[in-house]
């Protein structure tokens, strides 16, 4: 299996839970903050989808290009097409590495004060998004959702 694949499988099986579980949440509660300083779960929803396809970016690029543009994220049909066009975006990006590229290294300086190979960068990634899509599951159930994915997609 090439390293982009297997990659690509890994990540999936966290990121293809991010659309049921803004599914799950009240669409009057996108705002959700569990304290005042804290990122909304719409905000933080954001923050996952674009820092993964920065990092894909980065990774196919060599350099850090800079986050994508936000889109309309003013209702959970808007979110949802943001999940679904970041995602296909990220895959594609990660799915265009070839094996040789996962031990090349990415300027990352600017992020974490050195370079990082792109197994590392999208290992972080990956890391990054796993910890704030726990954050999400608690906010989910702080903001009243009863009916939750399992954590992990397989399939």
């Amino acid at each position: 299996m090439a390293k982009a694949e297997s990659m690509l499988r890994h990540w999936h099986a966290h990121r293809d839970v991010l659309a049921p579980l803004v599914q799950s949440v009240p669409e009057d509660q996108l705002d959700f903050k569990p304290w005042d300083k804290a990122m909304s779960f719409r905000e933080l929803v954001w923050h996952v989808l674009s820092i993964s396809a920065l990092f894909a970016s980065a990774a196919k690029a060599g350099r850090i290009t800079g986050r994508p543009e936000q889109p309309d994220l003013s209702s959970k049909e808007a979110l949802l097409r943001a999940i679904s066009t970041l995602t296909d975006q990220t895959h594609a990006d990660m799915a265009s590495l070839s094996d040789e590229q996962f031990d090349q290294l990415v300027d990352t300086k600017a992020v974490f004060g050195a370079d990082l190979p792109v197994h590392a960068l999208l290992g972080t990634m990956i890391d990054h998004e796993i910890h704030h899509k726990g954050q999400l599951f608690v906010y989910a159930r702080l903001m009243g959702a009863k009916e939750l994915p399992f954590f992990v997609h397989r399939g």
